[in-house]
């Protein structure tokens, strides 16, 4: 065999294999901070699936709350806004 030809595929196996620790070890720093991220998610999404499917429960807890403190309502729903507010302009400026 052509000894360049030989001198190629040797380098390519060492290059295979750097690439292979090189993603072993950004998947051992990182993997821990994007497990966390993607738990956080999961929760967050399943709280909003329970939500969905039960309706009633943010009824009630919004209707106790007209009844027993009308100031803390509007506070609450200033904050609710604002948060809402935010997040749209905060979507608006991700790359999606």
């Amino acid at each position: 065999m052509n000894p360049r030809l030989l001198e190629l595929r040797e380098q390519r196996g060492q290059l295979r294999a750097r690439c292979a620790a090189q993603r072993e070890a950004f998947a051992a720093t990182h993997g821990v901070v994007l497990a966390r991220v993607c738990a956080v998610a999961d929760t967050a999404q399943s709280g909003a699936r329970w939500l969905k499917h039960h309706p009633g429960v943010v009824g009630v807890a919004a209707l106790l709350l007209v009844i027993r403190k009308p100031i803390r309502l509007w506070r609450w729903g200033r904050r609710a806004y604002s948060a809402w507010r935010g997040w749209r302009a905060l979507r608006q400026r991700l790359p999606l």
